[in-house]
């Protein structure tokens, strides 16, 4: 998995919100013990959530915020935190034309907090158990090399997400849609 240090002040969690890292975690997730696997899980949350499926690398993302922030003076904390005060975030459209969401950030040195644009260009908004499946069925599929099945599908709901199992599912929509996506790449 490739895992660039993003440069401060940013803070992005790209296994919730980057499609490209999200397939690469699923191929790297077969050498991880169970219980990291639940951990970054659970990190995922419970709720519906904006994934990014566009060009763009996490780096890149984060480079083009920094830019953008040097450009408009509003790098450091003191120039940052005023900027959200209106409304608690702000705006910003990449080179690819994406929009991304611009929140304070609560972690030491990363201020910036980045969230993909809700309904922009290159973003989906998903439900959170329809990713955390959809990974966890990607990460069991190359570790056991076989192809999806409802059987697999529920097994990993069971062992590694504590959810019941599914009826079934449509490519169409809802968990099946975004287990092409997540599944397309790995």
């Amino acid at each position: 998995m490739t895992t660039q240090p993003l440069p401060k002040p940013i803070l992005f969690h790209p296994l919730k919100h980057h499609l490209g890292y999200i397939r690469e975690f699923a191929q790297a997730g077969v050498l991880l013990p169970e219980q990291e696997l639940k951990r970054a899980f659970r990190r995922i949350g419970g709720s519906q959530l904006d994934l990014y499926i566009g060009p763009l690398s996490p780096l890149q993302i984060s480079e083009e915020v920094v830019l953008y922030l040097q450009q408009q003076g509003l790098l450091q904390p003191e120039a940052f935190r005023p900027y959200l005060a209106l409304n608690g975030y702000r705006i910003c459209t990449l080179s690819d034309g994406s929009a991304w969401a611009l929140r304070w950030g609560v972690q030491e040195g990363r201020h910036v907090h980045l969230h993909p644009g809700r309904y922009s260009l290159h973003t989906l908004r998903v439900k959170a158990n329809h990713l955390k499946t959809a990974l966890a069925a990607a990460v069991a599929c190359a570790k056991y090399e076989q192809p999806l099945s409802l059987e697999l599908l529920n097994k990993v709901r069971a062992s590694l997400l504590d959810l019941p199992p599914v009826q079934g599912y449509t490519a169409e929509e809802g968990l099946g849609k975004v287990l092409e996506l997540v599944l397309r790449g790995v």
